[in-house]
């Protein structure tokens, strides 16, 4: 048994049901190319490159495995045929909507917010950390990020505890972190340090989250 999701710039569709349907038939006519859908399927194929096997339409980028269809689509839309019960599917509707696209489910004939699961999935509490980077000048960009996706109500006197706050760090020091939690459901704790010599902060995430909450922090750095 199989499940299928289906990707598509936001908006595209004014009929979602009937857009899928016809690119099950890789019939993508009105949609135009869009490097979103193309980063999008680069990302999908970095976090898990066993998709490979399981990704529509076909592109270079699955390597050794023959031609099928169509190869002029891979950046009007992306398909995805997975097992059922395939442990990170909760994450995929997240990471499409960070590239600005929407998802769709065919077997509940619905496009899916980011972070609602079929009804068979469960949240799972288990990602203990998330490491990354960014710029200095990026570091309150994704506290404030992070904070929505927790509920905390990130402001100005925690701006001001920042002040200063990352000059000493040290990212090679085992004591040269500075810790700032984000008191949000789950509560979270964020440890900041510089890479010496540059303005690159190294990340820490640490915390109960789930692999939806994850995932969106992992795209927050990735796109700062």
């Amino acid at each position: 048994m199989s499940y299928d999701l289906c990707f598509w710039p936001s908006g595209a569709a004014d009929d979602p049901r009937r857009l899928a349907d016809r690119l099950a038939d890789e019939k993508a006519g009105g949609l135009v190319p869009d490097e979103r859908v193309l980063a999008f399927r680069t990302e999908l194929l970095r976090r898990w490159p066993d998709l490979a096997d399981m990704i529509a339409p076909w592109h270079s980028d699955v390597g050794w495995r023959q031609p099928w269809g169509d190869t002029g689509l891979a950046d009007r839309f992306v398909g995805l045929t997975l097992p059922y019960g395939w442990e990170d599917l909760s994450a995929l509707p997240v990471l499409a909507g960070s590239f600005g696209l929407d998802s769709y489910d065919p077997q509940s004939e619905r496009l899916v917010p980011p972070g609602s699961l079929p009804p068979h999935r469960a949240v799972r509490d288990d990602v203990a950390q998330v490491e990354g980077w960014v710029t200095e000048e990026n570091v309150v960009r994704l506290l404030r990020q992070i904070s929505v996706y927790v509920g905390y109500a990130y402001d100005d006197l925690d701006e001001a505890a920042l002040v200063g706050a990352l000059d000493d760090t040290d990212d090679d020091a085992a004591d040269g972190w500075f810790e700032y939690p984000l008191a949000g459901t789950p509560m979270l704790v964020v440890r900041l340090a510089l890479s010496p010599g540059s303005t690159v902060v190294s990340v820490r995430v640490e915390g109960a989250m789930d692999l939806v909450l994850a995932t969106r922090i992992e795209t927050a750095l990735d796109l700062l």
